[in-house]
């Protein structure tokens, strides 16, 4: 299943939508901007992925 990124404005919006999500029974995680980043990064490695992943000692011996 997918997941949902909202960016609240304020501080108050962000404790509004946490206590919304809890009574409604959701769980939410806290991120910061960098562990935001890590993700996108990640994200985009895995869709970019064309082939199969190459050993160290593979390429070394072909550069030789």
């Amino acid at each position: 299943m997918g997941h949902l990124v909202i960016n609240p404005g304020t501080e108050k919006e962000k404790a509004f939508l946490k206590e919304l999500l809890q009574k409604l029974g959701y769980e939410s995680v806290e991120i910061d901007l960098e562990e935001a980043e890590d993700i996108s990064l990640l994200d985009m490695m895995v869709k970019e992925k064309k082939g199969d992943y190459v050993l160290k000692k593979e390429l070394l011996k072909v550069l030789e």
